[in-house]
């Protein structure tokens, strides 16, 4: 039987398009109020966007409202930012301080026996391993004597006196026809040259540092004989604790020790680069260095003053084998300081707080020490208004009021056009958002109570109306400066006021309006409700809908069968007749 779904395929007639555009008809009051909608959301937008305005200026309220805003001191300059720089808090008394720097604070510093490292072996090769024991690793390449070049390889030893294997330096100088013969001491970890003339090192083409390696260097004058100026041999970072050339021996490749009492572990495949910076990381306090030139290991206190280094190798003696704990300690001393000729201060750190000098909020930072005489006897910390800060934070509240006016103009303002046709803003008839106008016009132009000097309202200090709209602009900034600079105790209750403060007004009404239990948050949320609302009524509209579409076409599919049972009927009928 056939497809009695297609439209009009029995009766010709297209009635599925009949059945969308009647369903179509029946969808009229549904597109009303999805128009409706587009409004209420429109409106629902606009006060969205004022409360959010109006939390901005109740911020700028909050700000001016501080108990310390216009009493705090907010700066503190010095005469001479060389030795000290200052900075202070509302808290800080306003005032001169005259600050005398006779010593600043240092860090204690521990520096272990100088030849930490043993002496060169004379039978390693320069390789990248460092198991020739230099205190600089050397780099292969050639370097230059008298004019000479000799080559340095991976398989180039130092070697010892007289030596007759060509991969040493000793038989490499020797032979080299510079003039110049090469000896080692193994008691003095020291290399000398000798010739019958003066002797030139080096050249600016050579690749390898050897040279700086062996501590031989031209600054010995146009001489014969040059000799290392200290022990070659030393600790190459980069080696494990298990092959590193240190002149005491590590009893054991693995340990732990103790460093102000904060315990550092080691491992036989540690570097001594990772241990310094495992040293340095630790809570121990303090920076872990090794110094090639002098072949010693330092420990420096990570903060200032008269505070000691305490040592201790708990396992193993990697303390003793650097040779820390047999050094020496350079006490770390106090900054010692007067101000106002008081009497003198000590403090553990160059930044002098209110702990060591008994002034409020005001922290020093001491970066020189003082002169005995002169100009620079002295460095004077002035204390003082930060009236530009004040400024702003005035005008930005004037700022934020004339946006909120602004918003609320553009939403409730009409226009009439060219030909009279009058277009309204989209809150044009809310009456809680023209109120809100209204308001907030009374809260910042009124009188303040409290107030009997020259300033009682804005206006007295310049900021004025004009008249036609709800805006406040400054008409007279000198107004302004001078009640800034001079009157800043009732400039105080002007905005800050515990009852009637211009500020305080303000922050109070919008608690009631912007706030989470406001007035405009909930109207904003009713219209959110409405939008809802619609859009449930939308759906069960649009069920009716497709029940009567339903219908319609349940009643042209009972209309198509009944025309396809005629059409049928005529055909056996004509053929009966034929």
């Amino acid at each position: 039987m056939a497809d009695l779904s297609l439209s009009g395929l029995a009766s010709g007639f297209d009635w599925k398009t009949v059945v969308e555009q009647l369903a179509n008809l029946e969808r009229a009051p549904q597109r009303r109020l999805r128009r409706e909608q587009s409004t209420i959301n429109q409106r629902k937008d606009a006060v969205s966007t004022l409360v959010s305005e109006l939390e901005n200026l109740k911020s700028k309220s909050e700000a001016l409202t501080k108990s310390d805003f216009f009493t705090g001191s907010g700066t503190a300059t010095s005469t001479n930012d060389k030795y000290a720089t200052a900075t202070s808090t509302s808290s800080t008394p306003v005032g001169n301080y005259t600050f005398v720097f006779d010593q600043l604070a240092t860090a204690a510093i521990r520096k272990g026996g100088t030849d930490a490292g043993g002496a060169v072996n004379t039978n390693a090769t320069f390789s990248s391993s460092g198991s020739a024991g230099f205190a600089v690793q050397v780099t292969t390449g050639y370097f230059t004597i008298n004019g000479q070049q000799i080559t340095v390889d991976s398989n180039t030893k130092l070697g010892t006196d007289g030596s007759t294997d060509p991969d040493t330096i000793i038989y490499k100088i020797n032979n080299s026809g510079a003039g110049v013969t090469a000896t080692y001491d193994s008691a003095t970890d020291k290399i000398t040259l000798t010739a019958g003339s003066n002797i030139t090192l080096g050249a600016s083409g050579d690749t390898s540092n050897f040279l700086q390696a062996a501590r031989l260097s031209n600054s010995q004058g146009q001489s014969s004989t040059i000799v290392s100026s200290t022990g070659i041999g030393g600790v190459n970072p980069a080696s494990t604790v298990s092959s590193v050339n240190f002149s005491t021996a590590l009893t054991d490749t693995s340990g732990s020790f103790k460093i102000n009492g904060v315990s550092v572990s080691y491992a036989a495949s540690d570097t001594i680069s990772t241990m310094l910076q495992r040293i340095t990381d630790s809570a121990a306090g303090v920076v872990a260095a090794y110094d090639s030139a002098n072949d010693q290991f330092t420990l420096t206190n990570k903060t200032t003053g008269d505070i000691g280094i305490s040592l201790e190798d708990v396992s193993g003696n990697f303390l003793a084998a650097t040779r820390l704990s047999s050094g020496t300690t350079m006490a770390g001393q106090n900054a010692k300081f007067t101000v106002n000729d008081g009497p003198q201060l000590e403090s553990l750190s160059n930044t002098l707080s209110e702990i060591s000098h008994g002034i409020a909020g005001l922290t020093v930072r001491a970066l020189k020490q003082t002169e005995t005489s002169g100009a620079d006897s002295s460095v004077t910390i002035t204390v003082g208004k930060d009236n530009a800060t004040i400024k702003k934070g005035i005008t930005d509240f004037v700022d934020q009021y004339n946006k909120v006016q602004s918003v609320i103009d553009s939403q409730t303002a009409s226009s009439t056009d060219a030909t009279g046709k009058v277009t309204s803003g989209i809150l044009a008839a809310d009456t809680m958002v023209v109120e809100v106008a209204s308001k907030l016009r009374n809260k910042m132009v009124a009188d303040v109570s409290g107030l009997s000097g020259t300033i009682k309202r804005l206006e007295s200090i310049g900021l004025k109306t004009d008249g036609n709209t709800n805006r406040i602009t400054v008409l007279d900034e000198a107004a302004l400066d001078e009640a800034i600079s001079d009157n800043k105790t009732e400039l105080k209750t002007l905005f800050a006021g515990a009852s009637d403060g211009v500020g305080t007004r303000v922050e109070k009404y919008l608690d009631t309006v912007s706030g989470l239990d406001g007035s405009l948050v909930s109207h904003r949320d009713t219209y959110a409700k409405q939008s809802t609302q619609i859009d449930q009524q939308v759906v069960e509209m649009e069920k009716q809908v497709q029940s009567y579409r339903q219908r319609l076409i349940d009643s042209f599919l009972a209309m198509e069968k009944a025309q396809s049972q005629i059409n049928q009927q005529m055909q056996f009928l004509l053929q009966r007749f034929q």
